[in-house]
């Protein structure tokens, strides 16, 4: 069910997204450092900030989350040594899947004041009152733990985008309930929105499509759907869907999962034929009426997903 723009973090672009090499012009003697910029100039070399270059076609297959960890890492250099990576930046690191515009800058909390700052690479946000603590990574880069960097982009960031980070961190056992309502009970600011969103917070969530989705549904007025329903009968398969509208007989599957397109040993003919046989053996049951299913294109449009619902018999406002 993976899309681009859900941007999971898997072992092999972790992987390449952490060990790019970056090609710093500071502390180079000068016939060095202009023999670098010379080549950059030629296009031999990509810049990513002013003395930080990587070789051409570094970058390329990585998802923006990732591109935003090497941002990070190209950003380091400049990190003071009271500064926690947080919010998207936290997450990129972290490997929580946020769904929206990864930023052109580095977002980190600084403990030593209340005022938020914007400067050429950095987004400084005051958090003197509510310090942040951090572990650091590989690269000696401390984030914010998996719950402050859940609540904190809960309370300013749009659910749609937050939601995703959320389920994903207890989905993951990365955040528990209990460290998430004591990280919003710190907030100075934004607590209502926060709670909102851990209020929907669901582990049974298994991707963020799923919860871009669960976020429609609530933009729509749809009623609260069951989440990873089975279909089973004895002696036979069994079938496990993403939505299940009990009252209205309505299975919603989203993004046109195959649930064996991942299967190596497959061709894509088979995956084909076997989600087809999966469909057919949900539609067999009598309680379904309908199966609707929803891409990540419908996903980005309420009312592309208020106008499927409504087909298929699922009142919504």
């Amino acid at each position: 069910m993976r899309h681009p723009h859900e941007a999971l973090r898997d072992a092999e672009h972790v992987t390449k997204a952490d060990d790019i090499r970056l090609i710093r012009t500071t502390g180079l003697p000068s016939a060095e450092r202009r023999a670098v910029e010379r080549a950059a100039k030629r296009g031999e070399l990509e810049r990513i900030r002013p003395g930080v270059l990587v070789e051409p076609g570094s970058l390329d297959g990585l998802y923006p989350n990732e591109r935003h960890v090497v941002l990070v890492r190209a950003s380091s250099s400049r990190l003071r040594q009271q500064d926690v990576l947080s919010h998207e930046s936290a997450c990129a690191v972290l490997g929580l899947p946020y769904v929206g515009q990864w930023p052109a800058k580095v977002h980190v909390s600084d403990p030593t004041t209340t005022h938020t700052r914007v400067t050429a690479w950095f987004v400084r946000h005051g958090a003197r009152n509510r310090p942040p603590t951090g572990t650091p990574d590989r690269h000696g880069l401390r984030s914010t733990t998996a719950a402050r960097t859940v609540v904190d982009i809960a309370a300013t960031r749009p659910l749609l985008g937050a939601l995703p980070v959320l389920d994903h961190a207890l989905r993951t056992v990365a955040s528990q309930p209990s460290e998430l309502q004591r990280e919003t009970e710190r907030l100075e600011k934004g607590h209502a929105k926060a709670a909102l969103a851990i209020a929907m917070g669901s582990a049974l969530s298994e991707s963020p499509a799923e919860s871009v989705c669960r976020v429609r549904f609530r933009q729509v007025g749809a009623p609260e759907p069951e989440q990873q329903h089975v279909f089973a009968r004895h002696g036979e398969r069994t079938a496990v869907v993403d939505f299940w509208f009990p009252a209205q007989g309505v299975v919603v599957e989203v993004d046109g999962r195959s649930k064996y397109s991942d299967d190596p040993g497959r061709s894509t003919a088979d995956a084909h034929w076997q989600e087809k046989r999966r469909e057919d053996f949900i539609r067999s049951f009598p309680e379904v009426r309908f199966v609707v299913r929803l891409s990540w294109a419908d996903l980005m449009d309420p009312d592309r997903v208020r106008t499927a619902l409504v087909r298929a018999g699922v009142p919504c406002r």
